[in-house]
């Protein structure tokens, strides 16, 4: 990122130390300045946007930068903070190095000390940043054509490791067979065997889910000029559309008894016949089949052919559901939300960093048809920065975040209660009173905790 571009935060009580901050900064080259003249206007700006770097003075009336750190710490972790505070409290400066500040400058302030100060830890989050990207790289190097796969977005390794197996199998013509719940994302994963393939004909994608046997052979197969009532041409199927490609068969556990035998004797044989055909015909086609269902449960209840099953399973791969690729969750949500913002016509709509670790703290159980519908949503409701305040009354209006709660607990955490159960308004109170006493009853620190915006902490304090 250009120098100009770098958002800085400038945080102080008095308006001339701030105009010399920022004069000093812009001489060095970095114009994306802000000013706030005290704790609460930091505060304010805060709860709006997030910045690159902040720049704190330790002493200021009401609100002080022990105050503003804490809630940085806690909304945007991942913020560097330079401490500015006086040479005969170097003890406290060190104290706030300890909360999670990564470095101080003792008053008076020397300007070379100032902006080289800044230069250093703007660099070293460039070089963090950077050693992240390379990771992803490496792991993307290690694919013969990462661009087969550039639809998916990730950065788990459990998801790189699908993609060098795909790559593996991909050039063979035995059918691959996906698994997954609703919504991980079969459809594109069968894409991608396909381009991995190199094929030249046509990926031709079919829900088959719940279709007759009828309906299934027609489909599949085609038919020829009279073969049934309403016949009045003949159709070509899609295992010959897409000859020379691949046919990609989703929800293929629901098929009838029938359309499964028809679909093993094509898989053994190569061969197939229209509807109301005696003619075999052969398609050059791959198959690549996606299920939700368990297979092997089915295939044990005699509701699913075993000798299809074993045909079909020769090349298997398991997405794995969003609930266990955590680390995806921030970067799949910028990735609809953006898109989503380019849609609505505003394009510059944003988040905090906290909004999608909110997110991830939710279960998913739609996956991430889920987080694409929630992105979307959010984009059209938000204003132009989406803060964590508002991912959580968005999932708490819509029932999501019971699912959300329950993930962030810890695993093995136990409830005890007597008497009536507590209703939601008394577990809010609860959270809110040891909030408040974790906070030294610090309302903007209290509220960094539970997630919420001061404003809204004021009015449950209040109410």
């Amino acid at each position: 990122m250009l120098k100009y571009d770098i958002p800085i935060l400038l945080v102080d009580d008095e308006e001339d130390i701030l105009f010399s901050y920022s004069f000093a900064l812009k001489s060095a080259g970095y114009k994306n300045i802000t000013t706030a003249s005290g704790g609460q206007k930091a505060l304010d700006i805060l709860e709006q946007r997030a910045f690159a770097l902040i720049v704190l003075d330790l002493y200021m009336p009401e609100i002080d930068g022990n105050d503003i750190l804490d809630f940085v710490m806690a909304k945007y972790p991942e913020t560097p903070v330079i401490i500015i505070t006086a040479a005969d409290d170097s003890q406290t400066a060190v104290n706030c190095l300890k909360k999670g500040a990564d470095d101080y400058i003792l008053k008076p302030v020397d300007s070379l000390r100032f902006i080289t100060t800044i230069k250093n830890i703007l660099e070293k989050e460039e070089l963090k940043r950077q050693v992240e990207s390379f990771t992803e790289a490496t792991e993307a190097s290690h694919l013969k054509c990462s661009s087969d796969f550039s639809s998916i977005v990730t950065k788990e390794s459990s998801m790189f490791a699908i993609f060098k197996y795909i790559e593996a199998v991909a050039g063979g013509m035995q059918p691959v067979l996906i698994c997954g719940e609703t919504g991980t994302g079969k459809e594109l994963m069968a894409e991608a065997v396909h381009k991995a393939s190199r094929r030249k004909g046509a990926f031709v994608p079919v829900n088959v889910a719940d279709v007759d046997d009828t309906v299934f052979s027609d489909t599949l197969f085609g038919h020829k000029k009279g073969a049934f009532t309403g016949a009045d041409k003949a159709r070509r199927g899609l295992l010959l559309e897409a000859s020379g490609g691949t046919l990609f068969l989703d929800e293929v556990g629901d098929i009838s008894e029938n359309s499964q035998l028809k679909l093993l004797r094509f898989l053994q044989e190569g061969t197939f016949r229209a509807m109301g055909s005696d003619t075999e015909e052969k398609a050059d086609v791959r198959i690549v089949l996606a299920t939700n269902a368990d297979l092997d449960k089915k295939v044990t209840e005699g509701r699913f052919r075993k000798d299809l099953y074993y045909r079909i399973a020769i090349h298997k791969l398991c997405i794995p559901p969003l609930r266990d690729r955590k680390g995806d969750i921030p970067l799949l949500f910028s990735h609809f939300y953006k898109m989503a913002g380019v849609e609505l016509g505003t394009p510059e709509k944003n988040f905090e960093k906290a909004a999608a670790g909110i997110l991830s703290s939710y279960t998913f159980p739609g996956n991430i048809r889920e987080l694409r519908a929630i992105a979307y949503d959010l984009a059209a409701r938000s204003p132009n920065m989406l803060t964590a305040g508002d991912v959580i009354a968005y999932l708490e209006s819509t029932g999501r975040s019971r699912g959300a709660v329950s993930s962030a607990v810890p695993a093995g955490t136990q409830f005890t209660y007597s008497g009536r159960f507590p209703s939601l308004k008394d577990m809010e109170n609860i959270l809110i009173s040891e909030a408040l006493k974790i906070s030294g009853g610090n309302q903007s620190k209290a509220a960094a905790l539970l997630g919420i915006s001061r404003q809204a902490m004021n009015k449950r304090v209040k109410g």
